[in-house]
């Protein structure tokens, strides 16, 4: 069985944002919790809490509560809250109604992980915890964050920045986004290495892709799913019939941190994005098609052996009316179909360690 966690990146736009935080963040994830209520699917909300820590240095108290209201709220009702760190928040201004957001430390390494020197990469991951705990400790008081998603996808290089979110809690990873590369100048990563496994243990000690003992400060990863396309079949239904696949949305209500970067000549960009490697994500396509995608991934990873737990990433801040039901409609058709469950990370988790234990058991008789 292939077990599917619906994440859902918790933040505003990086760019310009058109409209306010109550529309780009707080309405539209309402609208995803009924569903998700509805459809009785606990996915995972990873909070990008910079963004609290930020507003409250400012002044900003309305966005501060109506964050932490609408965390309590998503938590209370059954979805997985985990932390999700921005840290380019902590350098950016506020004037004239606006965000003015800073681009150099987009990546959490632009901190540093030397502890000596103040206002660390360590110390901020610190922070970023005890800011969602507090927030979540107020309705459940046994409430403890286990899982990270980094922002971007940036986590190379890896070693300090996962030595030091296991040594303040965090267990399971979900950043890597198998087979994919960005060197835009905001971020970067490069996963074109192929992982030998659904889901390994990453450490800090060894390449991204090699499977860790547990033992080693090691998180468990839930890769952000990824698959690549038959590029003759897909450019032909995209000509013919480009709705049965791309998810078309209303205009944006922000833009994007590098939005409008020209790395690549388009012709050369559009050939990439047809022929290779894409996430499967909820923000893009239709659910019959990400649907397809999927059956195909559980095919190519011979899970009906193995199993395995992917990651499918959304962001609120793009849920309109359309995508919404575009996601009711992906629940319905994976729960109709056995090979398929849902979980959030943090069961996905605990599931992980049960089966661990179970085959350790099962060597030593």
């Amino acid at each position: 069985m292939l077990n599917i966690c619906l994440t859902f990146d918790y933040e505003i736009f990086f760019g310009k944002n058109y409209d306010s935080e109550e529309e780009i963040l707080f309405r539209p994830t309402e609208k995803l919790r009924k569903v998700l209520e509805s459809e009785h699917i606990s996915a995972t909300f990873f909070a990008d809490v910079c963004s609290v820590l930020q507003s409250r240095k400012l002044g900003r108290a309305g966005y501060v509560k109506a964050f932490e209201k609408q965390i309590r709220e998503l938590y209370q009702s059954g979805q997985g809250i985990e932390l999700h760190i921005h840290p380019n928040w902590m350098y950016s201004s506020f004037a004239d109604g606006e965000w003015c957001f800073d681009k150099e430390s987009y990546r959490l390494h632009s901190f540093g992980f030397e502890e000596s020197k103040p206002g660390n990469g360590v110390e901020l991951i610190r922070d970023c915890i005890e800011c969602l705990s507090n927030m979540v400790s107020a309705v459940d008081s046994s409430y403890r964050c286990l899982a990270y998603r980094a922002g971007g996808f940036s986590i190379q290089p890896h070693r300090e920045l996962v030595k030091a979110l296991y040594q303040n809690g965090i267990r399971v990873d979900s950043s890597i986004a198998p087979h994919l590369v960005s060197t835009s100048s905001t971020n970067s990563y490069d996963y074109r290495h192929e992982a030998s496994s659904v889901n390994w243990w990453l450490s800090s000690e060894h390449e991204w892709w090699i499977n860790a003992p547990e033992e080693k400060e090691s998180l468990y990863e839930i890769p952000v799913a990824t698959e690549n396309k038959n590029p003759l079949s897909f450019l032909a239904v995209r000509l013919l019939n480009e709705r049965k696949i791309r998810l078309h949305l209303g205009p944006k209500k922000g833009t994007y941190i590098n939005e409008g970067e020209q790395s690549r000549k388009k012709i050369r960009a559009y050939w990439d994005y047809i022929s290779g490697y894409n996430a499967i994500s909820m923000d893009a396509y239709c659910a019959d098609y990400i649907y397809r995608q999927l059956k195909r991934y559980y095919e190519k990873h011979r899970c009906a052996d193995q199993g395995g737990t992917i990651a499918l990433i959304g962001h609120p801040k793009l849920a309109e009316e359309r995508y919404v039901e575009n996601m009711r409609r992906l629940i319905r058709l994976l729960k109709e179909d056995s090979r398929f469950c849902f979980s959030n990370i943090c069961e996905a988790y605990q599931r992980a360690l049960n089966e661990r234990e179970k085959s350790m058991g099962d060597v030593k008789k």
